[in-house]
């Protein structure tokens, strides 16, 4: 049976889900990880759901989903490595940003070059190195079709994403070094893995935290293409219909999604929050010039989260040492008085994990 639920009750299911409700300590939307930035988004995403100093002290920093760095649980990595392994060579292809065209390269398959990668970084980070030290060395172990020239660098080097990918199935985390991020041999590295071990468990955490959804949208998630999510696509889901558009989650969400109560809230979500990671943006935000302002190419900005609903966007600038800025945008014509507080203490929140001892807000 097939299920009509509303984009209302789909935005409050996320928020439950997510641990906006600030009602843990550890809230479980950490199964997915926390995508951070320059700006510390990770930090300030903690800070959306936990009451209380926030620290990401013991969590472990990797280069996971899409390449981007995530912070995970301690001891979650190995798993991670197994699951985010392609399940085929057509997904690795994608994965890899190769061309379409592009079904070989120096003889190897996109799943030899996977592995040719994991293989190389492994043998070069035995240490604690800078990216651009490991780079030069793993480009020393690279066939030339692996490599690019950089006007940039003045440099031949192995492709980024590729790079990227590679580092944690070889058994490679990150931490923060005094002129950047330094890369690093996890203590305990296991085996380089030789196939997906869980790919439904990508497939059923997406759709838990941020579903219900298509096969379309957990495939930008993880950076591939539809037909190869379609072909692990789990069985025993259920089928719901969002204003009128077929979408899954796990059937053990469904009472959940169902039964959200509403309550008044409103949080200042970072970029790359893990509300704002759900590829469904016609959903998250209907008005196709506010998308644009909040997806952007380079930069995001934050949300203004309402009672479940995206108001708005924000950023924050540092004035002197001791005043954080907050500039709020509302994407509605007034800013409700009451709602003006509310969004002062999002913002002292956010100076306080800043270690900034004022925080000043301003609606435009």
């Amino acid at each position: 049976m097939t299920r009509t639920v509303s984009r209302d009750q789909v935005l409050w299911y996320r928020v439950r889900q997510q641990g906006l409700l600030r009602d843990s300590e550890d809230p479980a939307v950490l199964d997915i990880g926390l995508q951070d930035t320059q700006a510390g988004s990770a930090k300030l995403a903690l800070a959306a759901r936990t009451i209380g100093p926030v620290s990401l002290d013991g969590y472990e920093l990797a280069w996971t989903l899409r390449g981007a760095p995530y912070h995970h649980r301690p001891g979650e990595l190995r798993r991670w490595a197994g699951e985010l392994w392609p399940w085929s060579d057509t997904d690795a292809r994608a994965r890899l940003m190769w061309q379409k065209s592009r079904t070989v390269t120096d003889g190897l398959s996109a799943l030899e070059t996977y592995r040719l990668i994991a293989e190389s970084m492994r043998q070069v980070v035995t240490k604690p190195m800078t990216k651009g030290a490991a780079s030069a060395e793993v480009t020393k172990l690279m066939p030339p079709g692996q490599l690019k020239d950089c006007p940039a660098c003045k440099a031949t080097h192995v492709y980024e994403q590729p790079f990227r990918l590679g580092a944690l199935p070889g058994g490679i985390r990150l931490r923060a070094g005094e002129t950047g991020l330094l890369l690093e041999p996890l203590p305990k590295r296991g085996p380089i893995p030789t196939k997906s071990t869980n790919p439904h468990g990508l497939v059923h955490r997406y759709l838990r935290f941020l579903g219900p959804a298509t096969p379309t949208e957990v495939a930008k998630w993880l950076d591939t293409s539809t037909a190869n999510v379609r072909d692990i696509w789990p069985d025993g889901l259920a089928e719901v219909s969002v204003d009128g558009r077929r979408a899954w989650l796990p059937e053990g969400n469904v009472d959940e999604l169902l039964d959200c109560d509403r309550v008044e809230l409103v949080r200042l979500l970072p970029a790359m929050d893990p509300f704002l990671q759900a590829r469904d943006h016609d959903l998250l935000v209907p008005d196709k010039a506010e998308q644009k302002a909040l997806w952007t190419i380079l930069g995001n900005p934050g949300a203004l989260l309402v009672d479940g609903q995206i108001g708005g966007m924000w950023r924050a600038r540092l004035v002197g040492r001791k005043k954080l800025e907050v500039t709020v945008t509302s994407f509605d014509a007034d800013i409700d008085p009451s709602l003006r507080d509310d969004v002062q203490a999002e913002a002292d929140r956010i100076a306080d994990v800043r270690g900034v001892p004022t925080a000043v807000v301003r609606f435009v």
